[in-house]
């Protein structure tokens, strides 16, 4: 399946950050300038632009211009929750370190309220930034009664909250979790880092509209490529 064309704009734009043509600092093209390159609308080039800044890969300031980010990753907390960010992902690819069809007893993670013998389908990948680094390790564990042909999907670049959609499974809501832990000897070689570094731990669940929890999957960030932050209005008094 052909991506669609906002993200196959996004990839050349990560291609040149992988290259080293567009280095930390660098001024990215203007919503005009897409739009004319590309023969796109301006609401397609500004959403390139933002998915690019809220993967922490890029700045936006207003009224001076998309610049190229340093390394260290902001990254809004609010935005792990949003169905919006949960529905279309982050730049970057995924490498699939293992993908297997399990008894709920024996995944990764334990799926909510899943029997024993319930079969799960169970993804395990580490998420590479825009130079080949690792960023993070997700585990994924599915219902298997709800997502049957996902292994048979393009792994590298799934985005479980609009498959599981797609195949009318009723999502209703997203519960979150954030946990500290510290790195194990598998996750610190997955993530390039010395075993025993705190890091950060997002869980998060999917829930059908009766309560039950179709996917649980973790995402553990790599120590030291980001910064969390909580930015709230301030209400009017």
């Amino acid at each position: 399946m052909t991506a669609p064309l906002y993200v196959r704009i996004r990839r050349e734009i990560e291609a040149g950050i992988r290259a080293g043509e567009l280095p930390p600092g660098a001024r990215l093209p203007t919503e005009k300038d897409l739009s004319t390159r590309y023969g796109v609308s301006r609401a397609t080039a500004q959403r390139v632009l933002n998915d690019l800044a809220e993967a922490g890969l890029a700045i936006r300031r207003r009224r001076h211009g998309t610049f190229v980010a340093d390394v260290t990753r902001q990254i809004n907390l609010l935005n792990f929750v949003t169905p919006a960010t949960a529905a279309k992902g982050t730049p970057g690819r995924h490498d699939v370190v293992s993908a297997r069809v399990a008894r709920a007893a024996d995944a990764v993670l334990r799926l909510p309220g899943a029997a024993a013998d319930t079969a799960v389908v169970e993804l395990v990948r580490r998420k590479l930034d825009v130079h080949e680094k690792p960023q993070s390790v997700e585990r994924h564990v599915v219902l298997f009664a709800a997502a049957p042909d996902l292994l048979s999907e393009n792994l590298e670049s799934l985005v479980t909250l609009p498959y599981l959609r797609r195949g009318g499974v009723p999502i209703d809501t997203i519960r979150l979790y954030l946990d500290p832990v510290t790195l194990d000897k598998r996750d610190a070689a997955l993530l390039d880092s010395e075993i025993g570094t705190p890091a950060l731990m997002r869980r998060r669940e999917l829930r059908t509209d009766d309560g039950s929890t179709v996917e649980v999957v973790t995402t553990l960030v790599r120590p030291g490529t980001a910064e969390f932050f909580l930015e709230l209005p301030v209400p009017a008094m």
